[in-house]
């Protein structure tokens, strides 16, 4: 349930087009009131956020306008409930033992719940590719160039001691989000895990460098071969696919294994939790479940 690291790297926020609210709360430990804000302005963002990568034209802004506000209705009506339902299950075991079965299974779940926003906004963003002009796609590659840079920059991937120190205090950071302190038990437990999967680390940096080139790959293909838009959407939904479940058994491999070291590491960090952290942790999971239950009923109410 705490998985993934607060990821600020502005090339994920594209993906943020197709995997919206769920991400946004649970990966990025974003705080209750945050939550509520960011996805009633969700429209805003992600169209700032496109135009930020590819200059929009004027056509191409309304069309990716117009699709937003879909998406974003259908996603309000058919998803935040269920979202509210996970995380409140969730909730119900940070008081029991938490297996790191539990946790693996959790993510798991997450990630075919965002594959689900993948398949609906599959059509609305192919018909948005099947616009791009190649200075676009050029502004796309150079904008995605950047975020590899970045990231590089912010997890320190050049390696030795100065990159586990820089990832043990990110880890540190996240766990009081989520504990509201760390004991010195936890602390070693952090720093354990993070000796044992230096590799896992940055592999997850190379990973990420590879589903923006897929992603930019599969632009290029669309640009080059026009297809309709129900192939391209076909193309696009299969891309959203394979970042859950790569084709590449090494990736899958990789993948499953970097999934399991940090259900591991939660496990063991909300098993080690006194009553006041789990209480911290029991709040923010309940914030989040209430702030899913008021999104999805404000739908009902407009």
């Amino acid at each position: 349930m705490l998985s993934r690291a607060r990821n600020r790297n502005t090339g994920e926020r594209l993906r943020r087009v197709f995997a919206l609210a769920f991400a946004t709360a649970i990966t990025f430990g974003a705080g209750c009131s945050s939550l509520r804000l960011g996805y009633n302005n969700a429209d805003t963002f992600l169209l700032h956020t496109l135009d930020n990568y590819l200059d929009l034209n004027g056509k191409q802004q309304q069309l990716a306008r117009d699709r937003l506000r879909v998406l974003l209705a259908w996603h309000r009506e058919t998803q935040l409930r269920g979202y509210a339902e996970l995380v409140e299950a969730a909730g119900k075991r940070v008081e029991a033992h938490v297996g790191a079965d539990e946790v693996f299974a959790f993510n798991l779940e997450m990630n075919r719940r965002l594959v689900r926003i993948g398949d609906q906004a599959a059509p609305d963003f192919a018909a948005l590719a099947l616009t791009l002009q190649p200075v676009q796609l050029d502004r796309f590659e150079k904008k995605l160039a950047e975020d590899n840079a970045k990231s590089r920059r912010e997890s320190a991937i050049t390696g030795g001691k100065r990159s586990l120190e820089h990832r043990e205090q990110k880890s540190l950071e996240r766990a009081r989000e989520w504990f509201g302190s760390v004991s010195r038990e936890q602390r070693e437990l952090i720093h354990r895990t993070l000796v044992a999967r230096t590799e896992g680390e940055d592999w997850w940096v190379h990973e990420s460098e590879q589903r923006r080139s897929d992603l930019l790959a599969l632009l290029h293909r669309i640009q080059a071969q026009r297809p309709p838009v129900d192939e391209a959407a076909a193309w696009l939904r299969e891309y959203f696919a394979r970042l859950a479940d790569p084709h590449d058994p090494d990736r899958r491999t990789h993948m499953t294994e970097y999934r399991r070291g940090n259900a591991e590491l939660i496990a063991g960090l909300i098993n080690t939790a006194t009553s006041e952290q789990k209480s911290v942790l029991l709040n923010k999971l309940t914030g989040y479940a209430d702030d899913f239950a008021a999104l999805a009923a404000a739908d009902k109410r407009s």
